[in-house]
Order: C-alpha cells, then sequence, then structure tokens
C-alpha cells in the first residue's frame, strides 16, 4: 500500500530566461527558490553564454536518458559554477535514476551545502519515486467518504473529441471505486481539446451518461501532462476538502502517475479498477526503469528545463 500523509513540496525553483540568467548567474537562479525572506542571496560568478547553453544540452541529454554526455555537461557546469544548486540537484537525482550510489552520496551531499531546502525536496522526491516504482499497490483501498477522492487522468481524444477506449477503460474503473464508495468525489482532469471539447469536459459528459450525480463531479480542464495532472488535481482535491486519492489510469502508467501525485503533495492509497478479481500484473521498476519519473520529479520541484 502507498504510504501516506506526504508533506507538499515547498520548493519551486523560478524558471529564469537566459538573458537573466547572464546578467545575474545560475547561482543567482538557485537563489529564486523562494527563500526565506531573512535567508541571504546566493552570490555567483557570471556566467557565459557558453554555460547556459551547457545546462540545456545537459538537460537535453538527460530526459532522453543520454547519461553519459548529460553527466559530462553537468560535470562541466559544476565547475564553471559551482554554486548553482540546480546543477547539484539533476545531479542527485539522475545518480538515482542510474543506480549509483556513491554519486548520489556525493552530489547529495554538495546539495545540502548549497541549498538544504532543494536537497530536503529533492530527497524527499528520490524516496517517493523508489517507493511508488516498487510498493504492492492497493486496489481495494480503505476509503473514507467525502475525503478521499477517485481522481481520473486525461488521456488525448480523437480529433474529433470522443474519447478512446483507453481513456473510458479509466473511466469505467473509477465508476466501480464510485460505486464501491458512494459518497467519494470523483475529479476529472485533462485539457489538450480536440474539436473545442477538453479531456475533463469529455470525461464529465461521459460519467454523467453513465448515471453519476453532477454534484460529484469535479473538472480540471486545463492539465496538458501527467505532471499538471498531478499539481492542479492536487490544488482541487484540498479545495474540496479531501484528505487522499484514489487514481484511475492506464496500469502501465500507474507507478509514474503515482509519484507524481505524492511528490506533487498528494496522499494516494490506492488505485481504481473495474475488475477487483482480476488485478493487473504491475512488476516493481528497477532503478534505471524511472527515467520517466525522474523527469517529471525535476518538473514538479520546479528546476528549470533550461537556462
Amino acid at each position: 500500500m502507498v504510504r501516506q500523509g506526504r508533506v507538499r513540496p515547498t520548493v519551486r525553483v523560478a524558471v529564469v530566461t537566459c538573458a537573466a540568467a547572464l546578467a545575474v548567474g545560475f547561482g543567482s537562479i538557485t537563489a529564486m527558490a523562494e527563500p526565506e525572506a531573512s535567508a541571504p542571496a546566493i552570490v555567483a560568478e557570471s556566467v557565459r553564454s557558453a554555460d547556459a547553453d551547457q545546462y540545456n544540452d545537459a538537460q537535453d541529454a538527460l530526459v532522453k536518458g543520454r547519461y553519459d554526455a548529460g553527466f559530462a555537461a553537468l560535470g562541466a557546469l559544476e565547475a564553471a559554477a559551482p554554486d548553482d544548486a540546480n546543477v547539484a540537484a539533476l545531479q542527485t537525482f539522475y545518480a538515482n535514476a542510474t543506480a549509483d550510489t556513491a554519486a548520489l552520496v556525493e552530489h547529495g551531499s554538495r546539495l545540502r551545502g548549497l541549498s538544504p531546502t532543494l536537497a530536503d525536496e529533492v530527497e524527499r522526491a528520490i524516496a517517493v519515486i523508489d517507493e511508488a516504482a516498487t510498493e504492492t499497490i492497493d486496489f481495494a483501498p480503505t476509503t473514507d467518504g467525502p475525503r478521499t477522492a477517485i481522481v481520473v487522468l486525461g488521456l488525448g481524444l480523437n480529433g474529433d473529441g470522443t474519447m478512446t477506449p483507453e481513456l473510458v477503460a479509466r473511466l469505467r474503473s473509477a465508476v466501480a471505486a464510485a460505486e464501491r464508495s458512494p459518497e467519494s468525489p470523483i475529479i476529472v482532469t485533462g485539457g489538450n481539446p480536440q474539436s473545442g471539447i477538453t479531456e475533463a469536459a469529455a470525461m464529465q459528459r461521459w460519467l454523467l451518461e453513465e448515471g453519476i450525480a453532477a454534484d460529484r463531479i469535479h473538472t480540471e480542464s486545463t492539465a496538458n501532462s501527467t505532471v499538471q495532472n498531478a499539481q492542479r488535481a492536487t490544488d482541487l482535491a484540498a479545495e474540496i476538502g479531501a484528505l487522499n486519492l484514489v487514481l484511475a489510469t492506464t496500469p502501465s502508467h500507474l507507478r509514474r502517475a503515482i509519484s507524481d501525485f505524492e511528490i506533487a503533495g498528494s496522499d494516494v492509497i490506492g488505485a481504481a479498477t473495474s475488475t477487483p478479481d482480476d488485478l493487473p500484473d504491475l512488476p516493481a521498476l528497477a532503478p534505471t526503469a524511472r527515467l520517466g519519473m525522474t523527469v517529471d520529479a525535476t518538473k514538479i520541484l520546479g528546476i528549470p528545463r533550461t537556462y
């Protein structure tokens, strides 16, 4: 079962344009991660455009799993801008993704010296990734009435705004969970409109046609990715008073979704299935199979994708 009681992340590293980066230096970018008012600013050396390009090249390589190139670029950046906590955070995340324990300890220690707050968030996110990748998922969680929300993650619609069979399958599992927990609200999350219809609107319409009461359905119609699903549905759940979540998504997507939602601050207690007696086979993910979860975690913590 998923561990409960996640603490919502507090670090949001500001995304600064390349021009700003050249003006203030990489370390100053890190200093904009919503520090305490009394926290001293980090003063770093000026940054050449080549350094910003190197950061971007590192990110391009890492998100594609080209680790050798990504680590080489980050190592050069570490030498050029040693006060940049974003670089240390990326090194720490991807050391975990490559199961390099020695590098994880080394970079995590350096990150803590640069930004204890960011280090705390990275350590927490890595713990979530590792647990979500290996835990046994509860498909019959003990729900808590209106304080447990059932969240359906959107999926790309057909060009005419109709839903794919895979998205309908997600909804069927949510309805089954809703029948087992009749007081639980249902959150549908997804934007990406086709023919003027968002994923959330299409899901809402389907649920109404299936007899789900309108006041049980809450829509989040702006998310364009699993990361945004997690962030925005987590906020909506808090607004309606839900304390924990049951996720309805494609089984192969479930471990990544749980990781994203928990890093975003949700307490995920299990998953929905339309066939509780025929549970999906969800093998644990090896450390080297957690790239997508790692990339998403950097986004949720607000580590800039580009400088």
